[in-house]
């Protein structure tokens, strides 16, 4: 992969961490889906395939390149 996409990655990878994190701070007041850990695996998957990717761009010479959310 090219160091653009890794990147392109790692924002996917961010804005599904985004997402689970919104559903389970909703979740959280109406007792619904997500708000007893039913994302956790998924997170812990997740935060493992950010990590191979941040060595990947690491190994290349490369680094993240944060976008502002929003």
């Amino acid at each position: 992969m090219t160091e653009d996409q890794l990147n392109a990655r790692l924002d996917a990878l961010g804005g599904r961490l985004a997402w689970i994190s919104n559903t389970e701070a909703r979740a959280a007041w109406v007792n619904g889906f997500g708000a007893n850990g039913e994302f956790n695996e998924e997170r812990t998957k997740i935060i493992d395939q950010a990590e191979q990717i941040l060595d990947q761009l690491q190994a290349a010479g490369g680094s993240p390149q944060f976008k502002p959310a929003g």
